[in-house]
C-alpha cells in the first residue's frame, strides 16, 4: 500500500471490493469546521511516529493521530472508527469523538473512512497491521477501540489485528454477511456492494478472543441489535443493557452527561462492571430515556399503564407539560376515545403541510409561490363589500375561542371578514348570543380585521385591508379593528404605539377598537390583500398602496450596504449568540450597522430604499424592507432559529420576489436553538447558536463579502459565554433544544 499518494478524492478508485469501481461520495450536508487543524500528511509510518501528532493517507482509510496535551493521560490511546453520520461531517474529516478526547485529554487515533463501506477494504486492515508492526500501539499502557453501529463492527472485527486492546461497542453489529446475519435488513446497499465473503475479518464474532475486554452496550428491546449481540460470545465480554435507547443511542442521548461520563470512564479504565451498572441507573433521570420508555409502552398497547407512568413522572417533573399531555392522550385511548383532540390533529396537519411546503420550495416545485400559475393564483379578487347594519363581533368568553368577525344584518356570516392568525389557522365564525350587548355606531367605517401589537404581525395582518382606502367613493369616518384575544385595553395601547406608521401611510382617520358587539350603519369590508402563505405575494392593489405611500414618505438616504441588527433588542425578543460578531466583521467590510428600533419609521424606510445589499437575521424589519427596496437589490437572510427554514423562509421569499423583484439568499448555519423552561420548539424567544465559520464562508460565496475577507471570530467558549446576558435578562437558564452537537460532541 502506498501511503504517500491518496489521489484525487473525486476521481474513481479502482480498489473497491471484488474489483468494483467505487466513487468517494461528497457529503450530503455542509461540513462543519474541524476542531483542530489537520497535520500535514506524513510520507511514511516511520516518519509519522518520529514526531507528535500525524496524518497518514491510506487509500480508502486515513489515520489521524492527535497526542494529548501536557498533563494528560498520555499512556491511554483512544482508537475511533467512523459511523455513517460522522463521515465528512467536518472539514477536514476529523476523528470521531475528537471533541471527547480533547476534553478528557487522551491521545486519539481516528481511522477515517472514505465512505460508508463498514471498513470492508484491504486498506483498513493493512493500515492497522502496519501501525501494529511498527510498534505504535506499544507506546501505550492501555488501548481502547471504540465505535457505534458501523464503527462498532470495525472496532470489534479489527481488534484482532492489535491483540490486548479493550473494545467499547455501542449498538454493535457482528457482520452484514447475509449467510451469517440473515436478520439484518437495515443496510441493503453495504450488504450487497461490500465484500462480505473473500476479505478476512468478515465476522466480528471470530475476532474477539485476542481482546483484553469487550463492552457491548445495546438496547435488548431492539430486535436486530439483540440478535447481533447474541452472536458475540466470550469470557471477555461485558454486556450492558441500555433499555429503550434504540440503535442510535448516542444520537438520542448525546446531550446527557451520563453517556459522556460513561465513555470517559471506560476509555480511562476507571469503571468496572459494578460501577457501570450503578452509572447506567442515571438514565432514569434523563428526559429522552423517559420518553423512550413511554413510547415503548404506548407502542406495546399498554395505554393505561403508560398513562400512570406518565402521571407519576409529571408529579416528579411538573415543568414537563408534555408528560401531562401524553397521559391525557393515553387515558383517552384506554377509555376507547380518539387518541388526538381536534386541536392536536390540526397542529399535526399544520406541521406536515409546512414540511411539505419546505420540500417543494427547496426543489422549486412549490407552485403556490408562483403567482402566475393559473390554478394556484393567490386568492385576490379586489373585492370590497359595503354592508348595511352589519354586526362586528370581537372575541367573547361565551363563544368559540378566537371566534370573531362580521355578520350581516340578518346574522349570517360575512366570509370576507375571515382572518388568519397562523398559516393554517383562521378565525371561526362568531355566533350572536343573548348575553351580547349591541351598541349602534352610525356613519361609514372601514373594517380592518384584528389589530396585532407585534410589528411583524401588525404588518402582515393588520395592514392587509388598508389598500381599500385608495378605492372608495367616500372617506370612512374611522378604521375599526377587533381587539386581538379580546384585550381592549392592551390593543388600545398598541394602537397608540403604531400611530406613527399610520401617519407614514398618510392615514389621518381615527383608529379604534372595542369590546362589545357593534351594529355599524355602513361597514366597508375589503378582502385581505396580504397575509399568510400565498398571500405574502400581496394583491396588486395592496402592493400599489403600500409601496406608493411608503416610498413617498421618505427620500432614499444611507449607504448601499446595510446590516440590519437585532443586537440591541430586549433579550426576550430572541436572536442569536454573538450578533455583535457579525456587526463587527461586516462593519470592517463596509456595511452600515443599522438598529431599526433606534430610528423613526421614515429613517428606516429611507435606509431600506437606499440599500442595494441588505444582510439581516430573519425578522420583522425585512417585511418593511420588502415594501420599499429597489429593484435589482440583494438580501442575505440569516436564520436565527431552526424552525424558520420551514415556517418563515418561504414567506420572505414570496414577499421579496413579488414586491421587490428579488430572491433573498437564505443562510442556514444554525447549530443549536437555546430555549428556556419547558419550551419544546424554537420560537420568537429562542436564541440561535450559529456556526460563524460557515456563516462567513457562505457570505463570501454569495458575494456579500470580498473573496479575501478573513473574519475575526470568537472561540467556542466565548460564544457560549454570550448566553449569560440572555439568561440574566430573562431570569431563567437556557438549554439546547436541537439534536445537533452540544459542547463540542460529534454526531454518532
Amino acid at each position: 500500500m502506498d501511503l504517500t499518494d491518496k489521489g484525487d478524492p473525486d476521481k474513481l478508485d479502482e480498489s473497491g471490493p471484488a474489483g468494483a469501481v467505487v466513487k468517494r461520495k461528497p457529503a450530503k450536508k455542509r461540513a462543519r469546521a474541524a476542531f483542530l487543524p489537520r497535520p500535514d500528511p506524513a510520507p511514511s509510518i516511520a516518519a509519522a511516529m518520529a514526531g507528535g501528532s500525524f496524518f497518514l493517507q491510506g487509500g480508502r482509510v486515513d489515520a489521524w493521530y492527535n497526542e494529548a496535551a501536557p498533563g494528560g493521560h498520555s499512556d491511554v490511546l483512544m482508537v475511533t472508527f467512523d459511523n455513517v453520520t460522522s463521515i465528512h461531517a467536518h472539514e477536514p474529516h476529523q476523528p470521531w469523538l475528537l471533541g471527547r478526547a480533547l476534553k478528557i485529554n487522551v491521545p486519539i487515533l481516528g481511522l477515517l473512512a472514505g465512505e460508508r463501506d463498514w471498513y470492508r477494504n484491504a486498506d483498513a486492515q493493512k493500515l492497522l497491521t502496519q501501525l501494529h508492526e511498527a510498534g505504535f500501539f506499544r507506546r501505550f499502557r492501555r488501548v481502547v477501540f471504540i465505535g457505534t453501529s458501523m464503527g462498532a463492527f470495525a472496532a470489534l472485527a479489527l481488534s484482532a489485528l492489535v491483540p490486548g486492546v479493550e473494545v467499547v461497542a455501542f449498538s454493535p453489529q457482528s457482520t452484514l454477511a447475509p449467510d451469517l446475519a440473515p436478520f439484518e435488513d437495515r443496510y441493503p446497499g453495504p450488504t450487497r456492494h461490500c465484500d462480505w465473503q473473500d476479505l478476512p475479518l468478515r465476522d466480528a464474532a471470530d475476532s474477539l478472543a485476542p481482546a483484553a475486554r469487550i463492552w457491548l452496550i445495546y438496547d435488548p428491546f431492539n430486535r436486530t441489535d439483540r440478535l447481533h449481540a447474541n452472536r458475540l460470545k466470550g469470557d471477555n465480554i461485558e454486556r450492558v443493557h441500555f433499555n429503550f435507547a434504540g440503535h442510535r443511542m448516542l444520537r438520542e442521548f448525546r446531550q446527557s452527561e451520563m453517556l459522556n461520563d460513561l465513555i470517559a470512564g471506560l476509555v480511562l479504565g476507571e469503571m468496572d462492571r459494578t460501577a457501570v451498572n450503578r452509572h447506567m441507573r442515571q438514565r432514569r433521570e434523563i428526559d429522552a430515556w423517559q420518553n423512550a420508555l413511554l413510547r415503548k409502552g404506548e407502542a406495546l398497547g399498554h395505554a393505561a399503564l403508560t398513562a400512570r407512568a406518565a402521571r407519576r413522572l409529571f408529579a416528579i417533573h411538573p415543568e414537563r407539560r408534555d408528560l401531562r399531555k401524553l397521559a391525557w392522550k393515553l387515558e383517552r385511548i384506554a377509555r376507547g376515545e380518539p387518541a388526538e383532540s381536534r386541536e392536536e390533529r390540526r397542529a399535526r396537519r399544520e406541521k406536515k403541510t409546512a414540511a411539505r411546503r419546505l420540500r417543494a420550495w427547496k426543489n422549486g416545485s412549490d407552485t403556490s409561490l408562483n403567482v402566475s400559475h393559473p390554478d394556484l393564483r393567490p386568492p385576490f379578487t379586489g373585492e370590497i363589500r359595503m354592508l348595511s347594519n352589519a354586526l362586528i363581533l370581537p372575541e367573547r368568553e361565551h363563544d368559540t375561542p378566537l371566534a370573531s368577525g362580521v355578520l350581516h344584518a340578518d346574522g349570517s356570516w360575512c366570509d370576507l371578514s375571515e382572518a388568519w392568525i397562523r398559516a393554517r389557522k383562521s378565525t371561526p365564525a362568531p355566533v350572536l348570543s343573548d348575553q351580547d350587548e349591541i351598541r349602534d355606531l352610525p356613519g361609514t367605517h372601514l373594517y380592518g380585521g384584528h389589530f396585532r401589537g407585534h410589528f411583524g404581525h401588525f404588518l402582515v395582518e393588520s395592514t392587509a385591508r388598508l389598500w381599500a382606502l385608495d378605492h372608495l367613493g367616500e372617506t370612512p369616518e374611522s378604521i375599526l379593528y377587533l381587539p386581538y384575544r379580546g384585550d381592549v385595553e392592551a390593543i388600545e395601547k398598541v394602537i397608540r404605539g403604531h400611530a406613527p406608521f399610520f401617519r407614514l401611510l398618510g392615514i389621518d382617520l381615527p383608529v379604534r377598537t372595542f369590546g362589545e358587539v357593534l351594529r355599524v350603519e355602513r361597514l366597508i369590508v375589503p378582502e385581505l390583500g396580504f397575509g399568510w402563505l400565498e398571500r405574502y405575494a400581496g394583491s396588486p392593489a395592496y402592493r400599489d398602496f403600500m409601496q406608493s405611500r411608503l416610498s413617498a414618505a421618505a427620500v432614499a438616504e444611507g449607504g448601499e450596504k446595510l446590516y440590519v441588527s437585532r443586537a440591541q433588542l430586549r433579550a426576550n425578543k430572541g436572536g442569536i449568540l454573538g450578533e455583535t460578531v457579525i456587526e463587527e466583521n461586516l462593519a470592517r467590510a463596509g456595511f452600515e450597522i443599522f438598529h431599526p428600533e433606534r430610528h423613526p419609521l421614515e429613517v428606516q424606510v429611507a435606509r431600506y430604499k437606499a440599500a442595494k445589499m441588505i444582510v439581516a437575521l430573519d425578522g420583522s424589519a425585512l417585511h418593511l424592507a420588502a415594501y420599499v427596496m429597489q429593484k435589482g437589490g440583494r438580501v442575505g437572510m440569516i436564520l436565527r432559529r431552526s424552525s424558520a427554514l420551514i415556517l418563515n423562509a418561504p414567506d420572505y421569499d414570496l414577499q421579496f420576489r413579488n414586491f421587490a423583484g428579488l430572491t433573498p439568499d437564505v443562510i442556514n448555519v444554525i447549530v443549536n436553538d437555546w430555549v428556556a423552561g419547558d419550551a419544546k420548539r424554537a420560537d420568537f424567544r429562542s436564541v440561535g447558536e450559529v456556526d460563524f465559520v460557515a456563516l462567513f464562508d457562505r457570505l463570501r460565496d454569495l458575494g456579500y463579502l470580498p473573496v479575501d475577507f478573513r473574519p475575526e471570530l470568537p472561540t467556542q467558549d466565548e460564544v457560549r459565554a454570550m448566553l449569560a446576558p440572555f439568561q440574566d435578562h430573562r431570569g431563567d437558564s437556557l438549554r439546547p433544544l436541537m439534536r445537533g452537537e452540544k459542547h463540542g460532541d460529534e454526531e454518532d
